[in-house]
Order: C-alpha cells, then sequence, then structure tokens
C-alpha cells in the first residue's frame, strides 16, 4: 500500500481549509492508499514559529506586513474573548481533526519540517491557495522541496489564488514547477498559468470538496443545534451587506428564516431576527449547509457545498474585488453562471429560473469520475 504525505493548509480557523485537507486524504484512503495530512503549521496558526529560512518568498508592501504581524495578536484576542465562544469554536476546529483527519507529527517551524525524518512513497501539496504570491511565508513547503530526492511529487488542486503571477516572482514558480511529476490545478485559469510558468501541462481537476458525495459528507456532519426549521444559509468571508439585503429579499418570498454562519466567534447582525451561529466547527459547517433550504455566499467552498449538497443558492462577487476566477470557474464548470451575482445588482436583475439539479448532480458525477482518474493516474503512473 503506497503511503502519501499532503501538505496543505489547514488549522486556520477557516471552514474551507479544514475541509478540503480532510476531503484531500479522505479520497485518497478510499482508493487504497494510505494518506497522512504533513502537519507542517500555516504561517497563519499562533503555533507557528517564523524564522529566517522561512521569511516570505516575495518582497511586500508595508501594509501587508502591518497586517500580517498584527494577524496573530488579533485573532489570539479574539478566541479569548466573545463570551468564550472562541475557545469553544476552537476546540470544535481541533476535535474535527481528531475525529477525522490522520496526521503526522506536528512541524512548528520550516526547519523542522526540512530536517526531521519522513517515509512516503508520495508526496502532495493541495488543494487550497498553497501557490498564491501573497503568503507571507515561503512557499518551498508548497513546492515539496522538502521531499527527498528521487520521490514523486504531486499537486492537486492546487490554486495561485490570482489571475496572474507579478513578473518579480515568476522565477521561482518556473525553477520549482517543473519538478512536479503531475499537476492538477483548482481553476481553469491556472492550467495556462502553469503552462507559461513551467512549460509543462496541467489539468483542470475538482477541488477535493468535491470528490466526496454528499452522503459521505453526511457522514462527518454534527448537529447541535435543533428545531431551526427551514431556513436561508448565510456564509460570507469577506464582509457584504448586499448578502443580507439579498437573503432579507427571499426571506420575504419564501417565509424562511435566516442564519448566519459568523467567520469568528462573534455575531455579524444585530437584527434580532436572525440567527447567528458564532461557535460552529467543520462538523457543525457540514450540518448546516446540509439542511439549508437555501444559501447565499461569498465563499468558494461555500460555492461548492452548495453544489455538491443540491441546494438553491447564489454567489455575490464583492463589487471591490477584481479576482473572481475560483467562483467563475467551479460556476461555469456546471452551468451556473445566473447563480454568480455582481455584489449591488438590482433585484429584480437576478435570474429566479430554478436549478436543474439532476442536470447539476450528472456534471458533478461526470467530474468526479474525471478528477479521480488523474489521482490514480498521477499516483500509479
Amino acid at each position: 500500500m503506497k503511503k502519501i504525505g499532503i501538505i496543505t493548509i489547514l488549522k486556520t480557523n477557516n471552514y474551507g481549509a479544514e475541509l478540503q485537507a480532510y476531503a484531500t486524504q479522505a479520497i485518497l484512503n478510499k482508493l487504497g492508499y494510505k494518506a497522512e495530512i504533513i502537519d507542517y503549521l500555516f504561517y497563519k496558526n499562533p503555533g507557528h514559529r517564523k524564522t529566517k529560512a522561512s521569511k516570505p518568498s516575495f518582497s511586500h508592501s508595508i501594509k501587508k506586513r502591518l497586517t500580517e504581524t498584527l494577524y496573530p495578536i488579533i485573532a489570539g484576542l479574539k478566541a479569548k474573548s466573545n463570551n468564550g465562544n472562541g475557545l469553544k469554536r476552537e476546540r470544535r476546529f481541533n476535535q474535527f481533526h481528531i475525529d477525522n483527519t490522520a496526521l503526522s507529527p506536528t512541524y512548528r517551524t520550516f526547519e523542522e519540517l526540512y530536517t526531521q525524518k519522513k517515509d512516503y512513497d508520495i508526496y502532495m501539496v493541495g488543494s487550497d491557495q498553497v501557490w498564491n504570491p501573497g503568503i507571507y511565508s515561503s512557499l518551498l513547503p508548497y513546492m515539496l522541496t522538502f521531499a527527498p530526492e528521487g520521490r514523486k511529487r504531486i499537486a492537486y488542486a492546487s490554486s495561485f489564488g490570482v489571475s496572474s503571477i507579478p513578473d518579480e516572482c515568476k522565477w521561482l514558480y518556473k525553477e520549482y514547477l517543473p519538478k512536479f511529476s503531475s499537476i492538477g490545478v483548482r481553476e481553469k485559469n491556472a492550467v495556462g498559468m502553469v503552462k507559461e510558468l513551467a512549460e509543462k501541462d496541467a489539468t483542470w481537476v475538482l477541488d477535493p470538496t468535491l470528490l466526496l458525495d454528499k452522503e459521505n459528507w453526511k457522514k462527518a456532519g454534527k448537529s447541535p443545534y435543533k428545531n431551526l426549521g427551514n431556513y436561508i444559509l448565510l456564509y460570507e468571508l469577506t464582509p457584504c451587506p448586499y448578502i443580507l439585503e439579498l437573503a432579507k429579499h427571499f426571506r420575504k418570498k419564501t417565509g424562511m428564516s435566516i442564519i448566519r454562519i459568523c467567520k469568528n466567534a462573534c455575531a455579524e447582525d444585530k437584527d434580532c431576527t436572525i440567527m447567528n451561529i458564532v461557535d460552529a466547527g467543520p462538523a457543525e459547517f457540514i450540518d448546516l449547509f446540509s439542511k439549508a433550504g437555501m444559501v447565499i455566499t461569498n465563499s468558494f467552498h461555500g460555492t461548492a457545498f452548495s453544489i455538491n449538497f443540491g441546494k438553491d443558492f447564489y454567489t455575490v462577487t464583492p463589487a471591490r474585488k477584481h479576482n473572481n476566477s475560483r467562483q467563475q470557474s467551479i460556476l461555469e464548470l456546471f452551468g451556473l453562471q445566473e447563480r454568480l451575482i455582481a455584489e449591488n445588482t438590482p433585484i429584480g436583475d437576478i435570474s429566479t429560473k430554478d436549478i436543474d439539479h439532476n442536470a447539476v448532480a450528472t456534471k458533478l458525477n461526470i467530474e468526479r469520475e474525471k478528477s479521480i482518474k488523474f489521482l490514480k493516474n498521477a499516483i500509479e503512473e
């Protein structure tokens, strides 16, 4: 049985990151391999220890440096405040991995990752924005430069997180991407980016959360919230008042209540008619999506779970954000472009045409099989 070590982004208090990491390992195990997450703490995790070796691969603005320096301080304060909700939420995040994920020993520093012995037959990176040039740490771990010489290196659903790479950053991708035996990327436009940077073919594959069907996901869900009834679920990564405006419009039309999964452990709505879920972990997130009557989101993974669970949904793109390639790619793939709504679009202009869930499910099964075939071929060839 081949043993596969996966390095990705997790333990960042982010639902999408935890769930894509779990899904990558889970699908590999279902295919008959022994998969393990290489528990290298992402630089935003409070337990990560910065060293000279882990300094950012690229230069960043003063504003960016200041933001990244303050982030762990603010995150720590938030976790300890809000009537204990932050700590409760953190425990649920940790428990999800205890219950579901096989993790290696924890590597808190760049040096620990590179010096402590690992014995995998295959090294894999992905998914998530592991190749984003905006990462305020070294990208070398996510280029698998710690893998022993001669071991196969694979990327699955890896994302650049941007639509183009700045010229001053291209050298790193040109040097390390050619060393991968197989590259699967999460966004359609990334296929061309890999070709340009590495003169290497890449394959557009599904995000790993879509490789598990909804029945498998439901098994990983937990439901501590009772008597929720039929509800519109809100989940936003970046603040967007228009999402709430849209939800209230559909509340009037449908009579459903509104529930918000809060990004952090504090209520985001002062309106007492909206239920704020402040302490959900990944398992609770899954359950809330699986039972929603409708979803409104601006999150890539919020979109992916809406598709996987066959929900009526809308994905809102913030007006100030110009790169929406992740959402555009996934919705284009499933013929759901009408569900991508630019912020502040007049509500009367929004399509209310029903989603053909059978057609979407059929397409999802086809794409799932193609992505799994890519994985098998990448591992076995």
